[in-house]
């Protein structure tokens, strides 16, 4: 009987939303001006229509302040400790899949931003696959920010599934369905949706679906660098190219001469530039200024040196760091194992 009441209570409530929108967090020091930014933005999510579930590893003193703050805007909860992946976002969103009252399910990075409009779509899109995955852009639009968009134009051109995304949409009978996915990797995002695949999940590769990424700060931004390129590390052809790109500038220098540098690395820029326009398709113009090609050749610069930062890290420390841990892999086991994934695949 007691159970009956449970699952009753479950369908009363989540009739009242059109999906659950989970976001993890976690602040060493608690931020007045961004918990009220919050605060405006959940109640936003609230009126469209979702449940907003908020789990939260802070450390005790920035979890209360949190949940004063966000006491009428959402449900907050700290991290549930039977997780224990290395990767504290994992136990988050395993935590938050338990809490979540409707089966749609909007896992969220702190920094993504959906409409009401997005919410919609989302939930609809739900309804036929059991993971959506869509696209970012960014605004505004610093310097950082549009060579990040430049390397999110020419994965798009490169790579069936376009972007990697800080967003997607889950079910959460498919999170059940599917098991966990590995949670003591840096690239989680990304680790998920080739577990899905894996599992034979229904995916909804949304290339020209997207959603507003914040731009982080520059310190931020340049702490992400060499963890970006850790990630990249079980796609060896890619590292090798970006690891043999400042050791071929310096051979052709020493063999060839400095003009024939100097034309190798005019070749590179324009291929990367070319690369990025190809990326532009399937609705991207709207969101990518077609300046934002330009700063390709500046992402591979930064991408190099990010490889080798990487390196130094791998070898010196076993790792990269995440929070007060040491995480040994960039990517599990479900990179290697999912089939690839072909562009007919993806639409």
């Amino acid at each position: 009987m007691e159970n009956e009441e449970k699952v009753e209570n479950t369908l009363k409530r989540e009739n009242e939303y059109v999906c659950t929108y989970l976001l993890t967090i976690r602040r060493v020091d608690f931020d007045f001006e961004e918990a009220r930014e919050f605060k405006r933005y959940f109640i936003e999510l609230a009126a469209s229509g979702c449940e907003v579930l908020v789990i939260d590893g802070s450390p005790g003193k920035v979890f209360s302040e949190h949940s004063q703050t966000w006491r009428e805007a959402c449900r907050h909860f700290p991290v549930d400790p039977q997780y224990k992946y290395l990767n504290g976002k994992v136990n988050g969103i395993h935590t938050g899949v338990d809490l979540a009252s409707h089966n749609k399910i909007i896992l969220a990075d702190d920094d993504i931003r959906y409409t009401p409009g997005d919410v919609r779509r989302m939930a609809e899109m739900l309804e036929d696959y059991d993971m959506v995955r869509p696209q970012n852009y960014f605004r505004p639009q610093p310097i950082w920010a549009r060579t990040e968009a430049a390397r999110m134009l020419i994965n798009r051109a490169w790579i069936p599934e376009g972007d990697y995304s800080g967003t997607l949409g889950v079910t959460k009978s498919a999170m059940l369905n599917v098991g966990h996915y590995d949670g003591d990797v840096l690239f989680d995002n990304e680790e998920i949706v080739r577990h899905f695949r894996l599992k034979k999940a229904r995916i909804k590769y949304a290339r020209d679906f997207f959603l507003l990424k914040k731009p982080p700060a520059f310190a931020k931004w340049i702490e992400q660098r060499p963890r970006q390129a850790f990630e990249d590390f079980v796609m060896r052809a890619k590292t090798l190219f970006f690891l043999s790109i400042p050791a071929v500038i310096a051979l052709t220098w020493m063999k060839a001469g400095s003009g024939l540098a100097l034309i190798y690395i005019v070749l590179l820029a324009i291929s990367s530039i070319i690369a990025a326009a190809f990326g532009l398709g399937e609705g991207a113009a709207r969101y990518f200024p077609i300046s934002t090609i330009f700063y390709a050749p500046l992402w591979f610069a930064e991408r190099s040196a990010s490889t080798y930062w990487a390196l130094y890290w791998y070898y010196v420390h076993g790792g990269y760091p995440f929070g007060d841990k040491v995480v040994a892999k960039g990517t599990g086991t479900a990179w290697t194992s999912a089939e690839p994934l072909n562009r007919t695949d993806s639409e």
